[in-house]
């Protein structure tokens, strides 16, 4: 299957010299890193984890920017694993695809079948479902950022469903985060988990600010449980709280305890945006121990 971009023109442009631009104002905003990344090839390759936002470019297009300076700092990996919210709710509750490339403007990303397959045979709730990928904007607004500064990585994507919080649900994710935090300490590949999320939706940007602290502060200390109490105790609308929580329990597998807010800030923040109904964005990193 070669996925076709389903937003482009909308959350990103949709001619190559005109996305590669707006990446490159991405790097440079007051907002961004404010550098052009440069991909080591001897970088430390010690990052196995990251959380970056979804939204159209001109918002949080600046966050996902420092998330991927720091990556090229580290080093482009094999694989990453890219995990976000399934908005709709179309298809498999958790949904993967296993074979083929998502396409944009520039050009192709190859999924990693080995990698795909070893996951739906060690989580079987993980289910091979096209269908659910073919409208979402969670992963597909990465790929320019990731093509941009790995041009070489490919990806596994996989998407999850409508959200409930249950006993039984946090154990499936803490299994599926077993899974991925064994392929993450594989030293024959060197893969990534990426966790896509926005954060508070819709409200004033000092409340946005204020909600978001509490879901930051679980993701700082690598903690997928609390992070899941909070968002759904508080009722914070962070839309991809599950594939974050996943990706917690992975790194604590990996004996990762701590995080770096990379870039926090509000769609408030950007020159000339409404301040009354925001949204929260922010990038997030995790280093193995050295």
């Amino acid at each position: 299957m070669i996925r076709p971009p389903a937003v482009a023109g909308m959350f990103y442009a949709d001619s190559a010299f005109e996305l590669r631009q707006e990446i490159r104002e991405c790097f440079l905003s007051p907002l961004g890193p404010g550098r052009l990344p440069e991909t080591a090839v001897d970088g430390k390759r010690t990052l196995r984890g990251l959380m970056c936002p979804h939204a159209g470019y001109r918002y949080s297009g600046a966050a996902a920017a420092h998330a991927y300076a720091h990556l090229a700092e580290d080093g482009a990996p094999e694989t990453v694993i890219l995990m976000g919210p399934n908005h709709r709710a179309v298809g498999a509750p958790i949904a993967i695809v296993s074979h083929g490339a998502f396409k944009t403007p520039l050009g192709e990303v190859p999924v990693d079948t080995a990698t795909a397959e070893t996951i739906k045979e060690q989580a079987p709730v993980v289910r091979e479902d096209e269908n659910a990928h073919a409208p979402e904007h969670s992963l597909e607004v990465q790929l320019p950022f990731l093509q941009t500064v790995a041009p070489n990585s490919r990806i596994v994507p996989i998407v999850f469903g409508r959200v409930f919080y249950d006993r039984e649900t946090v154990e499936v994710l803490k299994a599926l985060g077993k899974v991925l935090a064994s392929l993450l300490g594989d030293p024959a590949h060197h893969r990534l988990l990426l966790a896509s999320t926005d954060l508070m939706h819709y409200v004033p940007r000092d409340e946005a600010y204020r909600m978001d602290e509490f879901a930051l502060q679980a993701v700082r200390e690598v903690d997928g449980e609390r992070l899941i109490e909070e968002v759904f105790r508080r009722d914070i609308s962070m839309c991809g709280v599950m594939p974050t929580a996943v990706m917690l329990f992975a790194l604590r597998h990996l004996g990762i305890t701590q995080g770096e807010v990379l870039c926090h800030y509000t769609s408030g923040d950007v020159p000339g945006a409404d301040t009354r109904h925001v949204v929260g964005y922010a990038a997030c990193a995790f280093h193995a121990p050295t």
